[in-house]
């Protein structure tokens, strides 16, 4: 991938709807040894210690009730809404004990100061996290709505909703993360929903995010980032701000994380900030993705779930050669009641994808491989049992700068096989199904057999 598009859209980089948050027992987790009931308006009796419930409560914040809570306790919140930053170093439970509880940002938010997150001189990119997650162990969250929305005027690559660090657990569940970075947004590249692991700082994170809605992020919604990071996203919902001035991503996987994304909806991802910095060429201009694979370990996957209303997809890409085999089976990319990917429903950057049994309707180009001057490896997809329609362009593309290095681009391979292909153009397609835009000397290698 160029050094523009990386810089621009990757860093940090039919629908699911939550009606409201459940009100779910804490006998959902695994059982704990002790209880502690925190209610921001109730009346904290003075022999009060852990508390009973939400009418005889022990703690009106739930930092108070964290800093006494032993490892394995259960937190139990009663309705209200809880101003407060939460630094959680210790494998404990959050659990809804009401209908309606949200943890939002106080007035002035502070610098996040944990083992986890170190210093930077730069008092403009302090890191701030609505909740830090610093310890050994497993961290749940049921029934939450963490709300990280910072002033408009905001502008910091390190705000941060949910962060995971330290060799944390994440097992989040029927919840909504609302917001990171400015609100409304401002075009500054920082603010993420949740961010699992850090590269940039060697931290290691794991979640698991079931039921989980992601909405009003500045920058990227779910990110899982660094060697040995990793998540399991199951059945929820991102939805980026729609047509905006900055390159969102929906779910990135990035720089030997490894992710699967399952029953999941994505969508909302599109930059509309003045051409040539976004735009529908891949090669050159900065795209929203709603699924960003970028350096992803082998084994990350897209599956079964819809991607729809990005500018691209699912972006596959690799950074060292073999190191990003990933499989993109079973999604739904655009349909006739959802608005399709704009530009790409899939593109493939030097990774080795398998993308299979997928329907694909609508927008530019249904898969599309690049190959451009300096790329150190070629892309290689296989393709099998897929549907692409009404694809303006082309349901497949090599698309080429033709300028690589010594003797053009470097080779690569596309294979298509037992796919159905229709209503779509072939100004120099094969077949009417690909556009082959790779120069002679590429030697790049397409196979189409047994396509209809």
């Amino acid at each position: 991938m160029k050094f523009k598009r990386a810089t621009m859209t990757l860093v940090s980089a039919s629908v699911v709807v939550l009606g409201g948050l459940a009100v779910l027992p804490a006998a959902a987790f695994a059982s704990s040894p002790s209880s502690l009931w925190v209610n921001a308006t109730g009346a904290v009796a003075p022999s009060a210690t852990t508390g009973t419930s939400c009418a005889n409560p022990g703690f009106t914040t739930i930092q108070a009730a964290l800093d006494a809570a032993p490892a394995n306790a259960t937190v139990h919140v009663c309705s209200g809404t809880y101003a407060e930053q939460l630094s959680i170093i210790s494998p404990v439970s959050i659990v809804s004990a009401g209908s309606s509880i949200t943890v939002e940002l106080p007035a002035v938010p502070a610098v996040t100061t944990s083992a986890c997150t170190p210093a930077i001189g730069d008092p403009v990119a302090q890191y701030q996290d609505e909740i830090t997650i610093c310890t050994t162990g497993t961290v749940g969250i049921k029934g939450i709505t963490v709300q990280a929305l910072w002033p408009t005027d905001t502008c910091n690559d390190g705000l941060y909703g949910i962060f995971v660090g330290g060799g944390a657990t994440l097992n989040m569940k029927d919840s909504e993360m609302d917001g990171a970075g400015a609100f409304p947004l401002n075009g500054c590249q920082g603010g993420v929903g949740i961010q699992v692991g850090r590269n940039l700082t060697t931290q290691v994170g794991h979640a698991s995010l079931n039921n989980v809605k992601v909405i009003n992020y500045q920058k990227g919604g779910i990110t899982v980032d660094g060697p040995g990071s990793t998540a399991k996203i199951i059945g929820s919902t991102v939805t980026g701000a729609g047509p905006s001035p900055i390159a969102q991503n929906g779910i990135q996987i990035s720089r030997g994380a490894k992710g699967t994304i399952k029953s999941t909806t994505v969508s909302g991802n599109e930059c509309n900030y003045d051409a040539p910095t976004c735009g529908p060429d891949g090669l050159t201009a900065a795209q929203s993705a709603g699924v960003l694979l970028y350096g992803a370990a082998s084994g990350s996957s897209v599956t079964n779930s819809s991607i729809d209303n990005n500018d691209l997809g699912v972006y596959a890409g690799a950074v060292t050669p073999n190191a990003s085999t990933v499989s993109i089976t079973h999604d739904v990319f655009g349909t006739i009641a959802l608005p399709a990917n704009r530009y790409e429903a899939i593109q493939v950057d030097g990774a080795t994808a398998t993308v299979s049994h997928d329907s694909v309707r609508g927008g530019n180009v249904g898969l599309q491989l690049l190959q451009y001057g300096g790329q150190p490896f070629g892309s290689v997809a296989v393709a099998r049992d897929d549907t692409f329609n009404g694809l303006s362009v082309a349901a497949a593309q090599i698309d080429s700068d033709e300028a690589g290095a010594v003797g053009g681009d470097l080779s690569g391979s596309l294979s298509i096989t037992k796919s159905k292909v229709s209503e779509n153009p072939a100004p120099n397609g094969v077949l009417g199904s690909v556009q082959d835009d790779s120069p002679p000397t590429a030697a790049y290698v397409v196979t189409l057999k047994n396509d209809t």
